[in-house]
């Protein structure tokens, strides 16, 4: 172990901030693994640089939540940044080399809302001098509780946005904020260090988001109003143009400008099906060069430089994420590094201004990650910090990408991971479905859910059925208005493949997931019973019913895409869980977060009490905290524990 992982971790130690699964007995030829090895959030994420270099700053787990750490680049003078009691601090910028700025995320009741549980976010800035908060989105009248010195505080509901960081200017960025709460944001410029501000966008009906150009002006804004999508684009004039009037905009997605004010970076439809990256001249209209494209995948986004934002490459999607630089310095460096750190995945995360100290990520299917900090001057590369300090990949599942037949004999992929020292040969098998449904499908990167299930024996398989994006649009259009249909369809012949090909025991074969992978694993209990042994949902669309009724009323834009959440041709309840709950005759287990914003915690205990009710075989567990998405150690540890147990008890327990 080098000095500098030596001092990061001696912070961490020093102040009592690693989780207990630092201290515990964990020798690398242990196999089975504590629960909170997985349930545990990283020790170490989102490392960055200062400007200067001098000081590192990432995100620690703190009391089973997310804080941000502050210190010297050698280990000295640390500065831990609790987040108040609502929320975590999810990820942070340095503004300059004395401030950093902060971004709370969290959940609240809302009284409007009939105390429904509300996603809410914040920007604070901590002056690493005065060691002093300042919340930037600070409402005119008096604020009745303040953070003078680190400790906790609370808040009032707003939702604050970074729109740019203003990197030629250290003392300001624009901020997007809705002080009114009706879905109409403004963008301010605010004094990271006073948190004073000025509007220099005024908010308008039906846009809640705004971009700025290369020149970071505001030129882009889009939104919903009611079930209507909107985007405005500012001409070279100053003119506002509705770009649904455009031509151009009925064919390609704005992605961000090029050096050139009047040429766009857009996404659009290639020659091999997929969305790839091509230039537009606005002007004309027209496309001018085709920047990025790929034969099976689609551009999953922009890159950008971590010191001037400008745009930098492209992310995209195979196995792994992975990044495809223009800019050729980064090139470079990440194809050298590349070469240093064979089989791993590597991700330049941060550099200094002065581009000589670059901070590193190298990850892969076994490896959650470590960091490593590269000097270019020196051509050193120094080993820093593992994200998880009990994790030792020698002990990890393998993870690949496979391929799987489907019955309209076209095929989707899926992730499967396989135990560590077992013959991949009729084992106890668990099918998890990702959430969305209309998201990018799961990837071989380390995934603390599958990983867990496999270290406890059993094989796990990530299906990427039809309507997950990333595949091409007609991948993704053969999935809509698919609720219970060929989404569904796609899970039980991933299912019956895992058997075909010998690799589970068709008696132990258990399906679960999260939000719509909830609702997908109690289907998959309702259309093939004989298939699945038990079910699992955790924080699922158990009513679909209410839970479209919900979204109608309580999210911006809920009018347009519930008409998605369907399948073409049926009434809702024929898709619908709790609408045939009669039907479900194998053992389920529910579980849902109280503070979850996105799917009302009583709607899954709902059809627990209803199954109940019935006779069924079900179980339901009430989680205090964690969200919708599970981002307190506490929560998954609920979550890994009781599935443990669940799945011991039905499919068998691991050997």
């Amino acid at each position: 172990m080098n000095t500098a992982h030596k001092l990061f971790l001696g912070s961490l130690l020093a102040i009592g901030l690693s989780s207990s699964t630092l201290f515990a007995s964990n020798a690398k030829d242990e196999k089975l693994l504590p629960v909170d090895a997985f349930a545990s959030l990283p020790d170490v994420a989102q490392m960055k640089l200062s400007p200067d270099g001098e000081k590192v700053g990432y995100v620690i787990q703190l009391e089973g939540r997310k804080a941000v750490m502050v210190q010297d680049i050698n280990g000295k003078n640390p500065n831990v940044i609790p987040a108040p009691e609502q929320g975590d601090f999810n990820t942070f910028y340095w503004a300059n080399d004395n401030t950093v700025i902060l971004q709370l995320s969290g959940t609240r009741k809302r009284i409007e809302f009939g105390g429904k549980a509300v996603d809410e976010s914040r920007l604070f800035t901590f002056d690493l001098k005065k060691k002093k908060f300042k919340w930037l989105g600070e409402p005119k009248k008096k604020f009745a509780s303040t953070n003078k010195g680190g400790g906790r505080q609370t808040f009032t509901s707003q939702l604050e946005r970074i729109v740019d960081l203003l990197p030629d200017d250290p003392k300001n960025i624009l901020v997007e904020m809705d002080f009114e709460l009706d879905g109409e944001s403004s963008v301010y410029r605010v004094n990271v260090e006073t948190g004073r501000r000025k509007e220099i966008q005024k908010d308008l009906r039906g846009y809640q988001n705004w971009y700025t150009n290369q020149n970071s002006e505001i030129v882009f804004g889009n939104g919903y109003d009611g079930s209507t999508y909107r985007a405005r684009f500012k001409s070279k004039g100053g003119e506002w143009v509705d770009l649904k009037k455009t031509d151009w905009y009925r064919k390609y997605s704005y992605l961000d400008f090029t050096a050139d004010p009047n040429v766009i970076y857009v996404s659009g439809q290639n020659q091999y099906g997929t969305d790839g990256v091509f230039t537009l001249d606005l002007q004309t209209g027209t496309i001018v060069n085709e920047v990025f494209s790929h034969e099976t995948v689609d551009i999953g986004g922009m890159a950008y430089h971590p010191i001037t934002g400008k745009v930098a490459g492209v992310y995209f999607t195979t196995d792994f994420n992975r990044i495809k630089y223009f800019d050729k310095t980064l090139s470079k460096i990440q194809r050298s590094l590349a070469k240093a750190l064979p089989d791993m995945v590597v991700t330049l995360v941060s550099m200094d201004k002065s581009g000589t100290k670059y901070l590193i990520l190298a990850s892969n299917d076994r490896d959650p990650g470590s960091y490593y900090l590269y000097d270019r001057k020196n051509k050193k590369l120094d080993y820093v910090a593992p994200t998880r300090e009990p994790i030792f990949p020698e002990q990890m599942a393998s993870a690949e990408l496979v391929d799987i037949p489907v019955r309209d004999e076209s095929n989707i992929t899926g992730v499967l991971t396989l135990p560590a020292s077992k013959d991949p040969k009729n084992l106890p098998a668990i099918v998890l479905p990702h959430g969305g449904p209309h998201v990018d499908g799961d990837n071989a990167h380390w995934d603390y859910w599958a990983q867990f299930y496999a270290n406890r024996g059993y094989l796990v398989l990530q299906p990427n059925f039809r309507g997950s994006t990333g595949f091409g649009r007609a991948f993704y259009w053969k999935g809509h208005k698919q609720w219970g249909g060929l989404m569904q369809d796609d899970l039980t012949d991933a299912t019956k493949w895992l058997i075909s090909e010998g690799y589970a025991d068709p008696e132990r074969i258990c399906i679960a997931g999260a939000s719509y992978g909830g609702y997908a694993a109690l289907m998959g209990a309702i259309k093939e019973p004989d298939l699945y042994k038990c079910a699992i949902s955790v924080n699922g669309a158990t009513d679909l019913p209410r839970l479209k009724s919900d979204d109608k009323f309580d999210s911006i834009g809920g009018s347009a895409w519930i008409k998605n959440m369907a399948l073409e041709g049926a009434d809702d309840k024929t898709i619908s869980p709790h609408d045939r709950a009669d039907e479900i005759n194998i053992p389920v287990l529910i579980m849902s977060s109280v503070d979850d914003a996105r799917i009302n915690y009583r709607m899954s205990r709902a059809t627990h009490e209803k199954l109940k009710d019935m006779g069924k075989d079900t179980t339901y567990v009430k989680i205090e905290d964690g969200t919708h998405h599970m981002v307190t150690k506490n929560s998954r540890m609920v979550l890994l524990s009781e599935t443990e147990k669940f799945l011991a008890k039905h499919i068998g327990e691991s050997d």
